[in-house]
């Protein structure tokens, strides 16, 4: 398994046989129902309004495995853009989620479902209500019921409202990237420098061009986490102020992947919300700037102006 949505709290699922972390055994069953909420999002090409999650006994039959996902689009279903992942890290960590939840809910109220299914509807007060049923005798039998209200559902990552924001942008990103490889034709390297925000791109057969950037962001390899330019208390604010305007716009319902400060995942996840941000800033173009320190490597993610 590789670094697909560790979400807000910045885990992987295990390779099989590694026993779950502390952190693991911590998350409370509201907090992993929410995470499955957020990853069968990303199973399906559109928005859904039912979700259907079905599992059975694993190999050893100690643990759930995932059996079977199915889902229905509400009307004018919106279309899920492309976040870099793939369909089996999806269905990986949702495998995980589920022996998660299974012994958290045992945790918590003595009941350990193996076999059976667990739906998640859209409610008319703009919440979701959540039934768990245990399927192993042949006749389902509710287990557990739990009602999101919409303010609970803030804590959710990939919504309609972040995939319309997506969407809207998406032509101009095109563009955008266009931009990019025109300017990056017979570039060898790049100079940095943070005191005036700037970068130069160098490469034989071309003048140099100078370009000034904010800083969108930042992704560390080795922790697979991401940080917003404007979260980054190493920098000048000036660096980062139009990509704060763009945060303090996004304190709407659905749009926490835009206003939380840092949270994990594949780089790919973020270079798109990089791209995003530097078309609603109105960038030349977006530069991924690969980086090394004492304390890791990752790449920068630097939105670029004229001088």
């Amino acid at each position: 398994m590789v670094d697909l949505l560790a979400l807000a709290r910045g885990t992987e699922a295990p390779e099989p046989g590694v026993p779950d972390s502390d952190d693991d055994v911590a998350s409370s069953p509201d907090e992993l129902l929410l995470e499955l909420m957020d990853l069968v999002a990303l199973a399906f090409p559109t928005t859904l309004f039912r979700q259907t999650i079905r599992f059975v006994k694993n190999e050893d039959g100690k643990r759930p495995a995932l059996s079977d996902l199915d889902g229905k689009g509400v009307m004018n279903a919106i279309k899920r853009p492309e976040l870099g992942h793939s369909d089996t890290e999806v269905l990986d960590f949702i495998n995980h989620l589920l022996g998660q939840l299974a012994e958290a809910t045992f945790r918590q109220g003595g009941v350990r479902v193996l076999v059976g299914h667990l739906e998640v509807v859209d409610n008319q007060h703009g919440g979701r209500d959540v039934t768990l049923f245990d399927d192993e005798s042949g006749t389902p039998e509710l287990v557990m019921t739990r009602v999101f209200d919409r303010s609970e559902l803030r804590w959710l990552f990939f919504t309609s409202e972040l995939f319309s924001a997506l969407n809207e942008t998406e032509p101009a990103e095109v563009e955008q990237q266009r931009q990019h490889d025109q300017l990056m034709l017979g570039v060898k390297r790049f100079d940095i420098d943070m005191k005036t925000a700037t970068i130069t791109f160098n490469g034989l057969g071309r003048e140099p061009s100078r370009w000034r950037f904010e800083l969108v962001g930042s992704w560390v390899e080795e922790r697979h986490r991401f940080m917003w330019g404007w979260a980054n208390d190493q920098v000048d604010p000036a660096i980062t102020r139009r990509v704060e305007l763009i945060r303090q716009h996004a304190t709407g319902h659905g749009l926490r992947a835009l206003s939380e400060a840092t949270w994990g995942g594949p780089e790919s996840l973020f270079v798109r919300l990089a791209r995003h941000t530097a078309v609603r800033i109105g960038a030349h173009a977006m530069y991924r700037a690969p980086f090394a320190s004492k304390t890791g490597k990752g790449v920068m993610l630097l939105a670029l102006f004229p001088v």
